[in-house]
């Protein structure tokens, strides 16, 4: 009778359902793309489902980081192993030959009020949510990513002379390399995890991202000038895989998208706050300079980013970069 009793249990997990007295609960997996912050977001977001479906959905929640890289993780929810994973779109295009890269060319957007307009909740995240549902991933939310800057180790960057000849990692975007290429930086693809090191024995100069990552990176106490150039902006979701969503009542995808947007929004504000509190403590401890851009370097800016969209028909099509060269998206978005 024990071997029967457990033969049941143990089948009854392998199908996603565990009995507790005459409920049922559905168990599901779901994960963050890397560890830190973001972990504990998918606890609440498992929480939130587990009473919003009063106890009906239960999450095994998985570490941050432990099934291996992003485009892993993106592979297990394609083919059904994992449920949902918080993540950055960024990471989500790896796996997609770059066709998200439309979302993060240089100048869309300008600064958070218009991030949350046509990004977060505007036609940028509708067209990435749809070139995602193509290939097995909904995109059930929209979380901020944050704003990329140049900070490095050399000198104060105002103008656009500053930045010539520093070596700045950047991420393997071809938009974000080609930026740096043509402010006359020399862009170095190297990974995340090799920043520190690069820049303690001088095979980078600096980097591009958010201020937000540098905890992350462990360079708070390394970086001597950031310049806040807000030249790229980069959204994250909540991503279900189309094995596991398909499975979902209308009822049941309407509440987990509507716990992944709520969870989505506190990230949100905690990422805007970590940043600003990060950027402020920089300054005030002497550890780095915040300066802007000069008029003429945003005018120079401006000239490479319309450079960029011009040339980036033949990757994206004119369906979407008509859209964005003639501001449409902005409009749009409105809708």
């Amino acid at each position: 009778m024990k071997k029967s009793f457990i033969g049941i249990i143990c089948s009854l997990f392998a199908i996603g359902v565990v009995a507790f007295g005459a409920e049922a609960a559905t168990r599901f997996t779901v994960t963050a793309d890397v560890t830190g912050d973001r972990a504990p977001y998918v606890e609440q977001f498992a929480k939130l489902i587990e009473e919003k479906t009063n106890g009906r959905y239960a999450a095994n929640v998985i570490a941050a980081g432990s099934l291996g890289t992003g485009a892993d993780m993106a592979q297990m929810l394609q083919m059904g192993t994992l449920d949902v994973l918080m993540s950055d779109d960024m990471t989500l295009d790896g796996v997609l030959n770059g066709a998200l890269g439309f979302a993060w060319l240089p100048g869309l957007v300008s600064n958070y009020e218009e991030a949350d307009a046509y990004y977060n909740n505007g036609w940028i995240a509708q067209e990435v949510a749809k070139i995602m549902a193509k290939n097995g991933f909904i995109r059930i939310s929209s979380f901020c990513n944050g704003f990329r800057q140049v900070g490095n180790i050399k000198r104060p960057v105002k103008e656009m002379k500053d930045l010539a000849g520093l070596k700045i990692r950047t991420p393997s975007v071809e938009a974000v390399v080609e930026f740096y290429e043509r402010c006359g930086a020399l862009p170095v693809m190297i990974s995340g995890s090799e920043v520190l090191n690069a820049l303690q024995t001088g095979t980078v100069d600096g980097l591009d991202n958010a201020v937000f990552n540098y905890t992350n990176q462990g360079i708070t106490d390394v970086i001597k000038h950031i310049t806040e150039i807000n030249y790229c902006y980069s959204g994250g979701c909540f991503i279900a895989g189309a094995p596991f969503w398909e499975k979902l009542s209308d009822e049941d995808k309407a509440i987990f998208a509507e716990c992944a947007q709520a969870v989505s929004n506190d990230f949100t504000k905690f990422f805007r706050d970590k940043t600003q509190k990060l950027t402020q403590d920089g300054v005030k401890s002497g550890q780095w300079t915040v300066d802007q851009p000069s008029e003429n370097m945003k005018a120079e800016m401006a000239k490479i980013s319309k450079a960029i969209w011009d040339e980036s028909r033949a990757k994206y099509g004119d369906e979407i970069m008509d859209v964005i060269i003639s501001g449409e998206y902005k409009t749009l978005s409105k809708k």
